[in-house]
């Protein structure tokens, strides 16, 4: 996929370093706490330094369409596990 090559090709996400980092095959939806629907076609969780962990939700053209502080990248995990129920997500590192 060539989006998924691109994923691969960044380091830094918004000032971030990136972590770990997941396309799905096909776009998902998931509500935000406005309840507006969102179309998602990746996730990056990304570290500022250590000092925050970040969790992106991205749209079609690899723009913030949602995203999560959360303590450890364990946590944002647990997020987009449970934003995303029923989808085996295979994280790729970096």
């Amino acid at each position: 996929m060539e989006k998924d090559l691109y994923l691969q090709q960044i380091d830094y996400f918004k000032g971030a370093q990136v972590l770990h980092y997941f396309e799905f095959v096909e776009p998902q939806e998931v509500k935000d706490e406005y309840f507006a629907v969102h179309e998602i076609h990746a996730v990056v969780i990304c570290d500022y330094e250590g000092e925050e962990t970040m969790l992106f939700y991205l749209d079609d053209g690899l723009e913030v369409a949602l995203e999560f502080e959360c303590v450890i990248p364990k946590q944002a995990k647990e997020q987009t596990a449970q934003d995303f129920a029923g989808i085996d997500i295979q994280w790729k590192n970096k």
